[in-house]
């Protein structure tokens, strides 16, 4: 009986021992990554056991410090009592966790201690005292040291005279003693360096596309902006900087300026980022399916000529399409040029539109009177050659109004040479024999309007020796009554 009472109090406690060491090793697993252990930074700890040359610091979670013996000693010699609180600094990783030093924690604000950080690569603080050819004056601890211009940011300094009277920390990067005289050279570059390093490999592990991050505006070049992300940098292409049409990302942007973006693509492991500023911007794309619907009638602004067609800006970010089919001109033309204007203002009439592909057709309504009355059949007009072609003559009567001269109504002998005799430019006068295409093609006749030029003269003669012989009858009259007198 009595030993089954002790199997009982033995799997019970076993039971007991395995729940408390579950509950031990998820704690040390959730305290795990607020373990401090960089190189240089301050830590506070308790002394869990003291042995004859190092003792061992609880720091909190499942990290556990060493520092040597003497530096705990008290002035008068004494070792602090097991569970004692110490501020100590982390020199460097061994291989039972953080080596610490106490001395050191307060040693780097001390110049006897400077070497060592030096050696051990700590962090000290100084203020900058003044500026001097090259850098800045830099006091640490009661000693001048040196600060290159370059190594005060983590890139070009712009403002030195705003970090006067500023207090930093700073690496040693060069320490020299001559006599009692100590030299120092600073680097507050290395540091923000290694900030921006570990922030990176941080944002690294958490990044993913849709996020949306603050950023500082870096470098500006023509196909974009590269944005800082703090640590990182991300690349904003022109095409993304906004809806509307940007010719240039400094129309938008400027270096230093601090903005927010949307990530769009990681690549590379992290190593090429894409980014968004329009996507933080309302689509307008969202109204102009209410705002165009088809049949209606808008103005617009030609906003970009291609050889297929004109694109007019509807809204800020909205742009139509004007094929050149659908341009209304009088004649066909080989380039959109021949009728509309960048910049120039327009009538359009909304073919079709699909908001899936940002797609708006528009057709160009022309202004009443704008290449003039169509010619009539009979008329005589009068215009410029435009060019001479194997087949007759184009000539221009009108802005963006042709006419075609057969090599047959030229009037011309056969086997002319109608380059000579139509040079381009040459102003010329022909006769309206058909008109078709509402305008489009019509067909001219120089011999017609020739002949007719000669028909009117003919006929001018004709009347004018009438009305002659008419005077001269009234003139015999007058002195035959005159000689009756």
């Amino acid at each position: 009986m009595a030993e089954g009472n002790d199997e009982k109090g033995e799997r019970g406690k076993k039971e007991i021992e395995e729940a408390e060491r579950a509950e031990f090793l998820a704690a040390m697993e959730q305290d795990f990554d607020a373990a401090p252990t960089d190189q240089g930074e301050m830590v506070e700890g308790v002394i869990l056991s003291i042995g004859k040359d190092f003792a061992f610091v609880d720091l909190g979670g499942k990290s556990e410090g060493t520092i040597a013996v003497d530096e705990l000693r008290n002035e008068d010699g004494t070792l602090p009592p097991i569970g004692s609180h110490i501020e100590a600094c982390v020199l460097s990783q061994g291989a039972d966790g953080p080596v610490l030093s106490k001395r050191l924690a307060k040693g780097i604000r001390s110049r006897e201690h400077l070497g060592e950080a030096f050696r051990n690569k700590i962090p000290v603080e100084g203020r900058v005292i003044s500026r001097n050819k090259g850098g800045f004056d830099i006091e640490v601890a009661g000693v001048r040291g040196f600060c290159a211009i370059g190594q005060i940011e983590l890139r070009f300094c712009e403002e030195p005279d705003s970090h006067l009277g500023k207090r930093y920390n700073f690496l040693i990067t060069k320490y020299e003693t001559v006599g009692r005289r100590q030299d120092l050279v600073l680097s507050r570059r290395a540091i923000l360096e290694a900030e921006a390093r570990k922030r990176a490999e941080e944002l690294r592990k958490t990044l993913k596309v849709g996020d949306i991050l603050p950023g500082t505006v870096r470098n500006i070049r023509d196909f974009g902006a590269f944005i800082d992300l703090g640590g990182i940098d991300g690349m904003l292409p022109v095409s993304e900087l906004s809806y509307t049409r940007v010719n240039h990302p400094r129309d938008v942007l400027k270096e230093g300026e601090e903005i927010h973006v949307q990530v769009l693509g990681i690549e590379r492991g992290g190593e090429r980022i894409t980014l968004s500023l329009k996507r933080l911007e309302a689509d307008p794309w969202e109204d102009a399916v209410r705002a165009f619907p088809v049949g209606f009638r808008a103005t617009g602004v030609v906003s970009k000529l291609a050889p297929f067609g004109a694109f007019v800006e509807l809204l800020p970010g909205v742009d139509g399409l004007i094929h050149i089919s659908n341009l209304n001109a009088p004649e066909r033309i080989t380039h959109p040029e021949a009728i509309v204007k960048e910049g120039q203002e327009v009538q359009v009439e909304v073919l079709t539109i699909d908001p899936s592909q940002r797609r708006i057709g528009l057709k160009r309504i022309p202004a009443e009177g704008e290449f003039g009355s169509i010619p009539l059949v009979g008329q005589v007009v009068e215009g410029t050659v435009d060019k001479a072609m194997p087949f007759g003559v184009f000539v221009t009567i009108g802005r963006g109004r042709k006419g075609l001269v057969p090599n047959s109504e030229l009037g011309t002998p056969k086997g002319s040479d109608t380059n000579k005799l139509f040079p381009s430019g040459a102003p010329v006068k022909a006769l309206v024999q058909e008109v078709t295409d509402n305008g489009k093609k019509i067909r001219l006749s120089i011999k017609a309007a020739v002949e007719a030029e000669e028909r009117a003269d003919f006929e001018g003669f004709i009347e004018n020796k009438n009305t002659t012989a008419h005077g001269f009858g009234t003139l015999g009259d007058l002195l035959k009554g005159r000689n009756k007198t």
